[in-house]
């Protein structure tokens, strides 16, 4: 399968072992990708990752902070999923702070851990790092819907 952005050779370049192309990157998630997902295997803890390629980037050469922060909503909200037993949900609030740059070429990884759920919430926290640097630090809260509230996007052709 080809990659959905296989013409940005720095995006889909030097992915880490155990990680593979997050599937079915439809509607907006494919416009920010390709994303990458580590599945918890093997002792090996839930993430998901991208290469910083030039779409990625502001004005002034880093990652832009709206990049982060979709780039967590979506890993974040994975995990609100299936911590809510598959039950979709929907990004209530999420505090984002912002420690330090993500720079050109460099492998993003975001990881998280569910720290309480409730009948109508999920609560997460979460972290966005590049190698040993920690970018973002997360809080969020999604609320558990007993329904999607829209029709799943079909997928754009490239």
């Amino acid at each position: 399968m080809t990659p959905p952005d296989a013409g940005n050779s720095a995006a889909t370049a030097d992915v880490p072992p155990h990680f593979e192309l997050l599937r079915d990157a439809s509607g907006f998630g494919g416009l920010v990708g390709p994303l990458y997902i580590r599945k918890p295997r093997d002792g090996r803890t839930f993430a998901w990752g991208f290469r910083v390629a030039d779409k990625h980037l502001n004005i002034g050469g880093i990652v832009h902070g709206g990049m982060l922060v979709t780039f967590a909503d979506q890993c974040l909200g994975a995990l609100a999923f299936f911590a809510a037993g598959k039950q979709p949900s929907s990004t209530v609030d999420l505090a984002a702070s912002f420690v330090a740059p993500g720079r050109p070429g460099d492998w993003i990884e975001c990881t998280g851990a569910v720290s309480r759920v409730t009948r109508e919430l999920v609560f997460v926290t979460g972290r966005v790092t590049a190698s040993d640097r920690t970018l973002v630090e997360l809080k969020g809260i999604w609320k558990r819907l007993d329904r999607w509230l829209g029709e799943k996007p079909s997928k754009s052709p490239r």
